[in-house]
C-alpha cells in the first residue's frame, strides 16, 4: 500500500521540479523603453512605408508611438520627428517592434480573471 503511495509522490514531486526549471528559464518583462529583440531590415522598411504614408519623410511621436519603445533615444536630433534613417537607426539598436500590441500576448503575462 505504501510502495504505490511513494511511487505517486516521487513522481509529483519530480513533476514539481521540472516545472520549476521551466518557469526559471522564462525572463523578466523588460522595463519600458528598453531595446527588444531586433526586427529584420525588410521588416523595417515596410513598417516606414505604412507609417509615413504621405511619403513626407518623416515620422511624428504619435504615429510612432504604438511601434517605438523609446522615442527620445530614436529621435537623434531632438526636433520631435523621426526621419527614415532615425526610424532605421532606431531598428537597427532594437527601440522598433514590428508589431503595435503590448500586453498580453507580447511577451507579457496575463492578470487572472476573478
Amino acid at each position: 500500500m505504501l510502495k504505490p503511495f511513494a511511487a505517486g509522490s516521487a513522481a509529483v514531486a519530480v513533476g514539481l521540479f521540472v516545472g520549476s526549471l521551466a518557469l526559471a528559464q522564462t525572463s523578466a518583462p523588460k522595463a519600458p523603453g528598453a531595446p527588444a529583440m531586433k526586427i529584420t531590415q525588410a521588416e523595417c522598411s515596410s513598417l516606414w512605408n505604412r507609417l509615413d504614408a504621405a511619403k513626407s519623410g518623416n515620422i511624428g511621436e504619435a504615429q510612432a508611438n504604438a511601434h517605438v519603445t523609446d522615442f527620445k533615444a530614436v529621435d537623434s536630433n531632438g526636433d520631435g520627428k523621426l526621419s527614415r534613417a532615425e526610424f532605421q537607426a532606431g531598428c537597427d539598436k532594437g527601440h522598433v517592434r514590428s508589431s503595435a500590441t503590448t500586453g498580453p500576448g507580447a511577451g507579457e503575462p496575463t492578470a487572472p480573471k476573478r
